[in-house]
């Protein structure tokens, strides 16, 4: 009996705390935009956990980052891509707007982990409107592609020995990503070596802390975290923790690097929407990976600073979400939808019961610990990649 009235509460407090918005002409609009955009005055950082390649995603993050633009003092938006893809990223948007980054993307297209013409869309239109001092665009991932990487050590080596090395590692990866996935593995994690990287170092001799130093010791990174992932068969489940301990970490190092640039630039607190996979931006832990994540790494640091951040959990309306345990969520998300583009849970006034009852589920009780907002967006489509194609083109590697 205990139970069933805590449910009804709890289902009650959930549809009392949830607020419909639209998207229309790239702007939020309604109750659910009106209360996240309250909740930014005083924010540093807005952590965006998304739904990976979903359009709604990119469609609701490209409004959000609009209306921090216009009103918050916000210009730069950090991915989950490689930090040499940041760079490039934010010069062919600035450049190019959209085709100079749809031209990027065709150029190097294993170079990107995310490969949707929205999320593009979106990119570039954040880097042709930031006012940025720096590059607006930073990449806090490992890397995924190796062409591009490649081919900037062959342009800044010092003499024909670290040409050579880098000119004959760029002809072994064309092989593989001169159209994206096109034979069906992964370069960096299946071909690359770690000898790869010692004959580049070896070759370059790079000072600490130049841009060949840095790119090399971001592949040599990047290959270690993917190494896991390729053997076979599967090694113990620690090895698979340490991988993700390297990759949160460097996480943390890049965002800070480029906060670090930004200030010396003349930014006084750079203010970043950071939008990624969800399990990355909890505040805390994360659930099932058991890391201290890069949103957490964001919350203490706008602390630092005396400003807060803000995490958003952001998922779409598909039949998966109704298995999960986020279905409450999902359920009073969908009473309130209407006609709505999306609805806001405010997680906060759900906090003290959350904590207290021990019928809340314990992977639910997480996420409204660990986010400000439950975001549920109507659109669930893919995002498309039509004018990406290519004759060998693989959007990700199948078994």
């Amino acid at each position: 009996m205990i139970a069933v009235l805590f449910a009804a509460t709890f289902e009650a407090l959930l549809r009392s705390n949830a607020y419909p918005f639209t998207i229309s002409g790239g702007k939020l609009r309604g109750p659910g935009a009106e209360l996240i955009e309250s909740r930014t005055a005083d924010v540093q950082f807005v952590a965006v956990g998304e739904e990976h390649n979903r359009r709604g995603v990119h469609e609701f993050t490209g409004a959000l980052f609009a209306y921090l633009a216009a009103n918050r003092g916000f210009q730069y938006l950090a991915l989950e891509e490689g930090p040499y893809v940041g760079k490039l990223l934010s010069d062919a948007a600035r450049s190019g707007g959209r085709e100079g980054v749809l031209a990027l993307a065709r150029r190097y297209p294993n170079a990107f982990h995310m490969y949707t013409e929205s999320e593009f869309a979106m990119i570039a239109d954040v880097g042709r409107t930031s006012t940025a001092p720096t590059d607006p665009i930073w990449g806090v991932n490992q890397i995924f592609g190796a062409m591009h990487i490649y081919e900037r050590l062959l342009t800044i080596a010092p003499d024909a020995k670290a040409r050579a090395v880098a000119q004959h590692l760029l002809d072994e990866s064309k092989e593989y990503e001169a159209e994206r996935f096109q034979k069906n593995i992964l370069y960096m994690s299946a071909v690359a070596k770690p000898e790869d990287f010692e004959r580049l170092r070896s070759a370059f001799h790079p000072s600490p802390g130049s841009e060949a130093d840095f790119l090399i010791s971001q592949m040599a990174l990047s290959n270690q975290i993917f190494a896991p992932y390729v053997v076979k068969p599967p090694p113990p489940s620690e090895a698979f923790y340490e991988s993700g301990e390297r990759r949160e970490r460097n996480m943390k190092l890049l965002f800070a690097a480029d906060i670090r640039k930004a200030e010396a630039a003349g930014v006084t607190h750079p203010k970043v929407v950071a939008m990624l996979g969800q399990l990355h931006l909890y505040r805390g832990l994360s659930e099932r990976t058991d890391q201290y994540t890069f949103g957490n790494f964001l919350s203490e640091l706008a602390t630092f600073d005396g400003m807060k951040s803000l995490h958003l959990y952001t998922t779409i309306n598909a039949p998966f979400e109704l298995k999960s345990k986020r279905e409450p969520l999902v359920q009073a998300a969908l009473d309130r939808m209407g006609e709505a583009s999306g609805v806001v849970i405010d997680l906060r006034p759900l906090i003290q019961t959350a904590r207290k009852d021990p019928a809340v589920d314990p992977e639910l009780r997480h996420l409204i610990l660990g986010f400000d907002f439950f975001v549920f967006l109507r659109d669930a489509e893919q995002g498309s990649y039509e004018s990406l194609r290519t004759p060998h083109f693989r959007w990700y590697p199948s078994e």
